[in-house]
């Protein structure tokens, strides 16, 4: 096979993959937005922060226990599959199997028996402490059981990625979202509208606080039973998840026949090969983590400032809420696209470096970046462009946050290109730098975000964020270049045409909005408005990605132009 079949095949390959993910994750994030607005209207706005608070705890385990596992474990696999030491990766497997088992049940015996005093700090200075405290821990150690199978689903996923099998994680992610919001809702219901008056449920719900609202917290027993079946929900995702792994475990049987090593490769011990892992997982951690971080720094901050600046409360909370609830869950979507691509990137990166063709992995480093910008800068650039009837779809009762998210829009592209950059400097072996570079952005983010909100108001809080992932962007791309000597030029010409093409379609859409978009608000027009918006945008770049040839040599001959002869 000639060495232009080879880079088309591996192209296709990739390709495929990161569509793959993509899919997944866009899948998994739109069901995970769109399933909130019943639970809230069956619990409340307190039931929902009692979910969100048992969540957070949650999130943080989740974090420390599968530690970057999933994109460690495919790097590594790739890593030892391009040296023909297929004994060293399956070693490795299932070694690391049993620490994630061990790790996942040392996670839930943590977070089972610390829930009371978690649940203590989070409502220390609230009034009717007990209540809350009791049902905070109930439901805390509701979720905590979901931590039994994490880790262990992390290791099998990352075993898969490491073979560039992208189909069992994005599938395993969709059927987890789909059985987790099956059951938390079909849960909910039935506490709530089928066996309120119930032996059973009844006597738990007095223990709890009884059927009526309690006043300070607008929660009662019923409302904490069913935010407890919510929480458990996890823990019956998780299952779904692993059910389809194992059905594609048992599918995927030539990978798992490749155990030997080569006669004269080296036996490794698995001390090392465990401290190897670990030392790819903590760099990846600190890039999970980074997102939740600048939010830390915006909820210790942001209402502060604004009270100090002479913001009411309500006006300041409303703006942290804006902010980091509602216009952070809508960027996040095309931002998943190149989450996608950095899972589908490290193995791939990983293996033309081991095998030191440099040329190929700045080849492969290119074609990366340019994917995933071909798919974000539309994506933001079309935010911004429908801000307004976007988010008055979305959340009709508070169309005014809709500016929020016309600010905060770009964050997308920034963290799309901090995501990938971060996937690139772990598959060429500089994945610590990725803790300087992070570490350096939340330190921009937390020296600007109070002279910002002071001088913007809550949207500054945004741009803070936007100039922190810019400073560890520039550290990152800084270090890519030193190692692969990367040429930029074609990169360069081809990212300022992405977003000459997303300039016309922004002009196509805002003509459209001009004559869909009424003086007088209402959730129909919006829709109507967001509709018609979104078919433009998307016919307009596509039409252009498409006929300058752009799309072709970045997704493939499909999606070639030709001239009709």
């Amino acid at each position: 096979m000639s060495s232009s079949a080879k880079q088309d095949s591996g192209r296709a390959s990739f390709v495929k993959g990161t569509l793959l993910l993509s899919a997944g994750n866009l899948t998994s994030r739109m069901l995970g937005l769109l399933y909130t607005f019943p639970f809230q209207a069956m619990v409340g706005i307190a039931g929902v922060t009692l979910y969100q608070a048992a969540y957070t705890y949650y999130a943080i385990m989740i974090s420390i226990s599968t530690a970057g596992i999933p994109v460690a474990v495919s790097k590594f696999i790739a890593k030892y599959n391009a040296l023909g030491e297929y004994g060293t990766s399956q070693r490795l497997f299932r070694q690391g199997m049993k620490l994630m088992l061990a790790t996942g049940v040392v996670a839930f015996l943590l977070l089972f028996f610390a829930a009371p005093w978690l649940s203590e700090l989070m409502v220390r200075n609230s009034e009717n402490n007990q209540q809350y405290i009791e049902s905070l821990t109930l439901v805390t150690r509701s979720v905590s059981f979901a931590l039994l199978l994490i880790p262990a689903m992390s290791m099998v996923r990352g075993y898969f990625q490491g073979h560039q099998d992208m189909a069992p994680t994005a599938i395993s992610q969709v059927v987890e979202q789909i059985v987790r919001i099956l059951f938390l809702l079909s849960g909910t219901m039935l506490v709530l509208f089928v066996f309120a008056d119930s032996d059973f449920i009844r006597p738990i719900a007095n223990a709890l606080g009884g059927t009526q609202a309690v006043e300070t917290t607008e929660l009662n027993g019923l409302k904490v039973i069913a935010v407890t079946i919510a929480t458990f929900s996890a823990f019956i995702g998780a299952i779904g998840s692993f059910a389809v792994l194992i059905m594609y475990w048992k599918r995927r049987k030539d990978i798992h026949r490749q155990t030997e090593n080569p006669a004269g490769t080296p036996v490794r011990s698995m001390k090392s090969l465990l401290l190897e892992l670990l030392s790819y997982s903590i760099p990846i951690v600190m890039v999970g983590v980074s997102t939740p971080l600048y939010q830390l720094i915006d909820q210790l901050t942001m209402v502060n400032t604004l009270l100090s600046s002479g913001a009411t409360v309500s006006e300041a909370t409303s703006a942290y809420g804006f902010l980091t609830g509602n216009a952070h869950k809508i960027v996040l979507i095309p931002v998943s696209v190149a989450a996608s691509v950095s899972m589908a990137t490290i193995p791939l990166v990983t293996r033309s470096f081991t095998t030191g063709d440099m040329q190929k992995v700045r080849n492969q480093v290119n074609h990366i970046f340019q994917v995933s910008f071909f798919v974000t800068i539309p994506a933001v650039i079309g935010l911004v462009a429908l801000a307004e009837p976007l988010f008055g779809t979305l959340f009709p009762g508070d169309r005014e946050g809709w500016v929020y998210l016309f600010h905060y829009a770009p964050s997308a592209f920034f963290l799309a290109y901090y995501s990938v950059a971060a996937a690139i400097l772990q598959g060429i072996n500089r994945q610590y730098f990725t803790i300087f570079a992070t570490s350096m952005g939340l330190l921009t983010k937390l020296a600007l975000n109070v002279p910002l909100v002071y001088w913007l108001g809550g949207i500054g809080a945004g741009y803070a964020t936007i100039l922190g992932y810019i400073v560890a962007i520039v550290l990152m791309v800084w270090m890519i270049q030193r190692t692969l000597q990367f040429p930029y030029k074609q990169l360069l010409r081809r990212t300022i045409l992405m977003f000459l093409m997303g300039a016309a379609m922004f002009a196509a859409v805002y003509l459209s909005l001009l004559i869909t978009l009424n003086e007088e608000a209402s959730w129909g027009n919006d829709i109507f408005a967001t509709v018609v918006g979104v078919t433009i945008g998307i016919l307009v770049y596509g039409y252009l990605g498409w006929r300058s040839h752009l799309a072709g040599k970045l997704l493939g001959k499909r999606f070639e132009y030709r001239r009709k002869k």
